[in-house]
């Protein structure tokens, strides 16, 4: 997909033009590489130019484009010693298909099911512990997104598609917000704080790309609640263990 490079090389290309136009010599007082650049200019003509502007705003933004990232499995444990378990462990995906995956997961016999609204008021430190084992598992299982998706190919091609356009959304969305928001941000300081006002744009890009990149996190979630895609989470490989439903603390 080179729609999300692309574009956001273009942004920049234009961001580095604004901060760098005047220190750009004219053609009559240009020398060494600048007048060699003009040179090459008049030989390949103006459609030479747009192309390699073009490959060069490409390069730009394949260079500065940011991966969407669903979540780091390793870092789990790490942020869970620090912050709690609602606010630290929920992974970017609807409240849906996360009470799926955890009842999946629940039937399965890897996490406990969760305490009565009775005991949990008489415990609450065995709620929140229960809570957080939830957490870990499901960010556990998410994390090994970049294998699923093979996986998903291999077993749905149309949900795979439908997987792999929900993520080039949420790159392109999130990318070009990104640009954006270096492009308003230099505009703001060499005109005018006005521009500042544009920061709308990038912000709602930015929403969006959130949504595209949760989309494509249920399709994953789904696909494995159906039964489709197997985690390492679930063989016993890798990942959590299964819990007895049973087990008291």
């Amino acid at each position: 997909d080179v729609r999300a490079p692309l574009a956001t090389g273009c942004i920049w290309l234009l961001t580095f033009w604004l901060i760098l136009e005047d220190r750009v010599p004219t053609p009559q007082k240009a020398h060494g590489v600048w007048a060699s650049l003009y040179r090459l200019g008049d030989l390949i003509g103006p459609t030479g130019v747009l192309a390699s502007g073009a490959f060069l705003a490409y390069l730009i933004g394949a260079m500065l484009a940011v991966r969407v990232v669903t979540v780091n499995a390793r870092e789990a444990p790490k942020a869970a010693r620090f912050r709690s378990g609602g606010t630290a462990l929920a992974p970017r995906v609807s409240r849906l298909a996360y009470d799926d995956l955890v009842s999946f997961l629940q039937d399965q016999g890897r996490l406990p099911r969760s305490a009565p609204e009775a005991t949990a008021a008489v415990n609450p430190e065995r709620e929140r512990g229960e809570r957080l084992v939830v957490g870990l598992a499901v960010r556990d299982i998410l994390g090994e997104t970049r294998q699923l998706r093979t996986k998903l190919l291999i077993a749905s091609y149309d949900l795979f598609n439908e997987y792999d356009r929900a993520v080039g959304e949420a790159e392109f969305r999130k990318n070009v917000a990104y640009a954006l928001l270096g492009l308003t941000a230099t505009l703001s300081w060499l005109q005018s704080p006005w521009w500042a006002f544009l920061l709308v744009a990038p912000a709602r890009l930015y929403t969006a790309g959130v949504g595209s990149e949760r989309a494509a996190n249920d399709v994953i979630v789904q696909a494995v609640v159906a039964g489709l895609i197997t985690p390492l989470s679930l063989t016993g490989s890798a990942g959590v263990p299964a819990v007895p439903t049973g087990r008291s603390q």
